[in-house]
């Protein structure tokens, strides 16, 4: 096909003749606007030399393509498909303007040269102009007609309703369907501009055609470097090689050849096929939502003949059971066994539905959400309800009936600033777990408020159609799915573990069992007395037990806080006796701490806490936003991430307001009290310090330093243990001292008297690691201070906080027949401390058969090793050793599970073995 005369192509169209046989006014305007538009649309390849043709050119032939995918009807005046003037004016109009944001605009220029900081020399394909206009253009076009509508001749009353359509080839199907439900009115007659953005976006993606791509396009492309240059080569020649044999039948079915040499280009035409059947099945939805359907085409698969001579090529990478799919996503594998779980997979859903509902709801509309559980003991079924968004026939298909297919992964809801909920499209399956049917009943919001048609129909894997029944039923928008359940599911049970994973709403949540309704709270619950000690409760009398709740809301998370406590003295404590803490009288079927994601349960770390909150109480936290946050299949879990990092900090800082409140209501907010309440929670277990602290020093400096408090004993020669001078002070006042600290944190094993060995744990040497550090002080007679502090986490903290610390070794002789005991030091300064992780000097971390880090440090050992064990879980590996060598080795090859096996072959060199493979190194 030659290209000729802008108006002179347009006027040769299908479209263009039934315009001017309705309305000369239209059509004279449809004529001005070609005109006005065609020069500056020819300038677009002086900004993008190597895409396809988008000149007025290719929006002809979008014009021409809009009568093979309409009805024949759309062109008759007799029939009530017909197109009306302002219909067929603006589908001409948007089909040359929908890429006019794609160039510079007559006299923009020098505006986007200052604004763009454009370079003077060959501005018109910089990076900076090129990628503005591709992201830009589909919001540039609109305003740019809008503000020159006179002289396109565009009436006012349809700016808006062009630059939508001409913006809807860049909004999925979901935000066409979002944004433009509610129509537009011109000449009398009402205007479904979502329809004919739909027409438009169908005539746009089917345009092939002989002259789409530019001559001397793809040797150009072929010779330039870069990225950039070999996708426009493959995008072009794909055209090239497909040319104008794309076909539209008498019936709607799409038919595709074309002849291939070059493999790549091939697979990507397969690539771009599969898209368009996607999109054309989206835009065949809209089109059939409305009054009067228009589209010819068929929502069905190309029929393609696209060949590579010489070859065989085979679209199949990967192949895979559909039933054995679905069999393992419904699996107790997957989810458990818990009969809850399958029930809360579809209240999210139907939480999520009223979310994105709420979200592209104006005020005007009144929205309320709800979603309602009833589960009835007598007919043996769960049903769930929402009057949410609703699913169209479309999003069914695609997504609903289509394993692992989220719609949360189109595009409408990665915009506009909207999380989803849902992430895997697979949580409907597990209803399977505990039903054999699954009743479905969906009418989409677009349709409207009132009561419409919607649809229904049923999916069971004890007989697993490859077709679906689909069949009218009158409901409002929204979504029901009535579960018939299996025989042994005992449906209180479900109701319970049900209840149990739903901390709070998000929206309204009504939990109806047999006609009783319990309403779920909008917020996390308090921790009751109850909550905290269950059974126990008669303890708190006969023990005088307190509690204390709080809570509070911060950085999107809202937590519930409850301690248990016994006063002493006017003092709190958390001690039940001398012996232990409260953790004897908790209540253990309350668990740990919960937290949840939009009110669902999801258990994810919170950040590290000043006190051991799990053993003198518990919170409950929930993050209202799922944004960043990613889940293990069954959603049960909630993966590490940057952002679930930063959400349990946010609840680490919530936890720790509570605290201080706790605190200052006691009279206890002191660095004193803070130090011994600390410590007081750590008993029975949980005083955990042989492992690498990381950040936490830095994140408790930045986020509580005041909570962080120390218990240091001044090394002075001339004083005994219970002498010596004793400071308490918060991170700040620590940080203002000079000197150094030491700490034992390993056991001191002495032989005894009938020949064995005993030993006494790092707890239990304070007073004789004190008198081992006034050794230490007399030896060095230097001024500086000497700091003993108490085996914790604290003390672990500021050990690895400096990469310079090290190890001491003072022989004690208990037994003088026997042989001396060895006393290990940790020794830092607190001058050289840093908060910066990258120089901690660990070598790395492992996990394996030993699981830890190991320091890179500086060290003499009392068994002659160029290692010593610090615990379980740290080991210092002498810098300039052979050994030290070999761990940066393998470290750098990240060998970590070999470093794990070597870490675990010298602890048993320590114990007197001799593994091969650290021979030579140690």
């Amino acid at each position: 096909m030659l290209v000729r005369d802008p108006v002179e192509e347009v006027k040769s169209t299908k479209v263009f003749s039934h315009l001017a046989s309705q309305s000369p006014e239209y059509a004279n305007r449809a004529v001005r606007f070609v005109e006005t538009i065609a020069p500056i649309l020819a300038t677009t390849v002086q900004h993008f030399p190597l895409y396809t043709r988008h000149d007025a050119h290719h929006g002809f032939q979008v014009v021409r393509r809009l009568q093979d995918v309409l009805h024949d009807g759309c062109f008759d005046s007799g029939s009530d498909k017909s197109l009306g003037a302002p219909e067929l004016f603006l589908l001409i109009a948007a089909a040359y303007a929908h890429d006019l944001g794609m160039t510079v605009f007559p006299d923009e220029a020098p505006d986007l040269k200052s604004k763009l900081n454009l370079p003077v020399d060959e501005w018109e394909t910089s990076v900076a102009l090129t990628n503005y206009l591709r992201c830009e253009h589909s919001k540039r076009g609109g305003a740019y007609i809008h503000r020159n509508a006179s002289v396109f001749g565009v009436p006012e009353n349809l700016v808006a309703p062009l630059d939508w359509i001409m913006k809807s080839h860049n909004l999925s199907v979901s935000e066409l369907e979002a944004n433009l439900r509610i129509p537009f009115a011109a000449d009398d007659r009402v205007l479904d501009v979502r329809q004919l953005a739909a027409i438009l976006c169908t005539a746009d993606a089917i345009e092939f055609s002989d002259t789409r791509v530019l001559d001397g396009v793809v040797e150009i492309a072929r010779q330039t470097e870069g990225g950039a240059a070999a996708i426009s080569y493959r995008e072009n020649r794909k055209h090239d090689c497909i040319r104008d044999s794309l076909a539209v039948t008498a019936d709607g079915q799409v038919v595709v050849s074309g002849t291939f040499d070059d493999d790549d280009v091939l697979a990507l035409a397969h690539r771009t096929f599969d898209e368009m059947e996607g999109w054309i099945r989206g835009y065949c939805d809209i089109d059939r939502q409305s009054k009067t359907p228009r589209l010819k085409i068929r929502p069905e698969p190309f029929l393609r003949r696209l060949d590579l001579p010489g070859a065989t090529f085979e679209r199949l990478g990967v192949r895979m059971s559909k039933r054995a799919v679905i069999d393992l996503v419904a699996s107790n594998a997957v989810w458990r066994g818990s009969t809850g779980a399958p029930i809360r997979e579809l209240v999210q859903n139907a939480v999520e539905a009223c979310r994105f509902r709420s979200h592209h709801s104006s005020p005007a509309d009144e929205y309320q959400p709800q979603v309602r559980i009833e589960f009835d003991r007598a007919r043996h079924i769960i049903t769930v309800s929402d009057n949410g968004c609703g699913m169209s026939l479309r999003t069914i298909l695609n997504h609903f009936l289509s394993v692992a297919s989220s719609r949360a992964k189109e595009p409408a809801y990665a915009t506009k600033n909207y999380a989803p909920i849902a992430r895997f499209g697979t949580g409907f399956w597990s209803v399977f777990t505990v039903a054999t049917t699954a009743h479905i009943k969906s009418l989409a919001f677009e349709s409207g408020t009132t009561l419409r048609t919607g649809l229904q129909f049923d999916v069971s894997l004890d007989d697993l159609k490859d077709y679906t029944v689909f069949r009218d039923c009158p409901m409002s928008p929204g979504t029901s799915v009535t579960l018939s359940l299996r025989d042994d599911v005992v449906i209180d049970d479900t109701y319970e573990q049900c209840r149990h994973l739903l901390i709070a709403a998000a929206v309204p949540i009504d939990l109806v069992l047999d006609g009783a309704v319990e309403k779920v709270p909008t917020s996390v619950p308090d921790v009751t007395p109850e909550m905290l000690l269950g059974a126990k409760m008669n303890a708190m009398e006969e023990d005088g037990l307190h509690t204390f709740q709080w809570r509070g809301e911060q950085s999107g998370v809202d937590v519930a806080l409850g301690l248990v406590f016994r006063i002493e003295n006017q003092r709190p404590t958390f001690r039940l006796n001398a012996h232990t803490s409260v953790i004897s009288r908790l209540n253990r079927a309350s668990g740990m701490s919960t937290t949840a994601v939009c009110g669902f349960q999801a258990s994810f770390r919170p950040s590290a806490t000043c006190f051991d909150l799990w053993r003198v109480g518990t919170s409950i936290a929930n993050v209202k936003s799922p944004q960043g946050i990613e889940y293990s299949l069954d959603r049960g879990q909630v993966l590490e991430s940057e952002q679930s990092v930063k959400m349990g900090r946010a609840i680490a800082q919530c936890i720790h307001d509570g605290y201080r409140a706790f605190l200052r209501a006691h009279n206890a907010y002191d660095p004193q009290s803070i130090y011994r309440l600390n410590a007081e929670s750590e008993l029975s277990g949980g005083n955990v310090f042989d492992q690498y602290t990381d950040n936490q020093l830095a994140v408790a400096a930045d986020e509580y330093p005041d909570l962080l408090c120390f218990r240091l004993y001044e090394v002075d020669p001339l004083r005994r243990f219970g002498q010596a001078v004793v400071l308490h002070m918060d991170w700040k006042g620590l940080h203002e001292l000079t000197g150094s600290c030491v700490v034992a944190q390993t056991t001191l094993d002495f032989s005894a008297p009938d020949g064995q060995f005993r030993g006494l744990y790092a707890e239990q040497l304070t007073e004789i690691a004190y008198n081992a550090a006034t050794i230490i002080k007399r030896q060095e007679q230097v001024a500086e201070p000497l700091y003993l502090l108490e085996a914790n986490r604290r003390a672990s903290m500021l050990f690895d906080a400096d990469p310079t610390s090290t190890i001491q070794t003072i022989s004690l002789q208990y037994d003088p027949e026997g042989a001396p005991a060895h006393l290990v030091l940790q020794r830092w300064s607190l001058r050289r401390m840093t908060l910066d992780t990258d120089r901690h000097q660990i070598i790395a971390k492992v996990q394996g058969r030993w699981t830890g880090a190991l320091y890179s440090r500086n060290f003499d050992s009392h068994r002659g090793t160029p290692y010593a064990f610090l615990g379980r879980h740290r080991v210092l590996i002498r810098q300039g050793s052979k050994l030290h060598e070999h761990c940066r080795a393998l470290a750098e090859h990240k060998r970590f599970v070999k470093l794990a096996d070597l870490i675990d072959d010298l602890q048993l060199h320590s114990q007197g073995f001799d593994p091969e493979s650290v021979r030579g190194l140690v």
